[in-house]
């Protein structure tokens, strides 16, 4: 009895010292969460570019009747194009409201107007939109200092994974006020660096948004021949002068360059046309072992990029499922059965957004007597440092299915990802 009774103090004194730290742990999380309360003094404010008004830039000398008459001859739902613009529009104006009531000050811009100088004045980055605005955003923060969050400013036609949850998006005032008491977290969310080695590595880059071809006409570039036709042609695309004032005819350019933006989600490497096969080389970090694949073009995904392209591309549908199943003689009870196999084969398919490993996928590669060249590579896997030989004809380097560089044969692309490259990331409660 007595061993049990020094038995039960033990116990007892035990679970009082880990009650006890606890306690303090919770007091010192309240502390800090308090002390680092985050007041933005200057937010900059970066609104969606919405199809309306993407439209309405494409034809200016239509008036709204014929545009109306054009974008339904088209197929395309004028009404709900309208709404979408309105709620954009809207979202900016709660914002803009009460930023002022705050007295917190605040500048406008998008895609087509956004400059170097107001990016680095502002120390919060709000986009407003969905996604693809995020996404835009954040390839143009360069470090892990600048603080960035999103307001999903349509969740009816926006899922938004990397926006703020649909409660903000109705109450923008309490983002605020949740930043001020020190009630947010920050996810570091990885990005890809990359470098490219090579040819032609300085040649403009061109954004994914803009019409780069025309089905039956030639292929339209342009050619920089001063700095003040480099920011006028630039600009709407966000390009800052100095990363596209690098004209491929100048002999004496570094054959070495670190692309000034950083992907968030991935970094695609392939033909410009989908239907031409992609001739890679690819190395997974040690400089010796290469592997000659063709496939459909290479994607390279962060934690961030787990639950989008990479998931996408991976993913096994129910039907695909249930036809392995049956190849392999299992009988499953039910189809509800084979949608959970599906949806848990898909769920892991995400790592967390902080992790520092590169995702690879292979798309549709070729498997012969010949290729790949050696035999063993994966169509899929992980690596912590992904290089790339072009032997491309017409190639791109896409980085968040954004902006894009040419990537052609020969052009050597090596990805990585740091910790100092990091997206500080504000989330709030759910």
């Amino acid at each position: 009895m007595t061993a049990l009774a020094l038995l039960h103090r033990k116990v007892s004194r035990t679970f009082q010292y880990l009650k006890t730290s606890a306690c303090l742990r919770r007091q010192s999380r309240i502390v800090a969460r308090h002390e680092s309360s985050f007041v933005p003094k200057r937010v900059l404010i970066l609104t969606k570019v919405s199809r309306y008004y993407f439209e309405k830039l494409r034809e200016p000398n239509l008036s709204e009747s014929q545009l109306r008459t054009k974008l339904i001859e088209r197929g395309s739902d004028y009404d709900a194009l309208i709404t979408s613009h309105n709620n954009d529009r809207k979202r900016e104006l709660e914002t803009r409201s009460v930023l002022e009531e705050l007295n917190i000050e605040y500048r406008v811009t998008n895609r087509l107007t956004i400059d170097r100088n107001t990016f680095d004045w502002a120390d919060l980055i709000l986009p407003i939109g969905g996604d693809g605005t995020f996404l835009f955003s954040s390839n143009l923060i360069r470090d892990n200092k600048k603080r960035i969050m999103g307001i999903n400013s349509d969740p009816s036609s926006s899922e938004g994974y990397l926006m703020l949850p649909e409660k903000y998006t109705r109450d923008i005032r309490l983002i605020f006020e949740l930043l001020r008491s020190g009630d947010y977290n920050y996810v570091m969310r990885s990005r890809i660096r990359t470098t490219l080695k090579g040819k032609g590595i300085w040649n403009p880059p061109f954004h994914m948004h803009e019409k780069w071809r025309v089905a039956g006409e030639e292929k339209q570039r342009v050619k920089y021949t001063d700095k003040d036709t480099a920011a006028e042609n630039n600009h709407i695309l966000g390009f800052y002068v100095d990363d596209a004032f690098k004209a491929d005819t100048t002999a004496e350019m570094p054959k070495e360059r670190r692309l000034p933006w950083l992907a968030l989600n991935e970094v695609f490497a392939g033909e410009s046309l989908s239907a031409r096969t992609s001739t890679l080389e690819v190395n997974f970090g040690d400089e010796i072992s290469w592997f000659k694949v063709k496939s459909c073009g290479l994607c390279a995904s962060t934690g961030t990029g787990s639950t989008s392209w990479h998931k996408a591309i991976n993913s096994l549908s129910p039907q695909v499922v249930d036809d392995i199943l049956k190849l392999a003689n299992v009988k499953i009870a039910s189809s509800a059965k084979t949608e959970d196999i599906s949806m848990e084969y898909n769920k892991r398919l995400q790592f967390p957004a902080e992790d520092t490993k590169i995702a690879y996928t292979i798309r549709d590669m070729i498997v012969g007597q010949t290729l790949p060249s050696p035999k063993g590579i994966q169509s899929r896997g992980y690596c912590k440092k992904l290089i790339i030989r072009s032997h491309c004809f017409d190639a791109g380097l896409v980085l968040d299915g954004g902006i894009a560089v040419p990537f052609n044969d020969g052009t050597i692309a090596i990805m990585e990802i740091h910790p100092e490259d990091s997206l500080r990331t504000i989330m709030l409660r759910e």
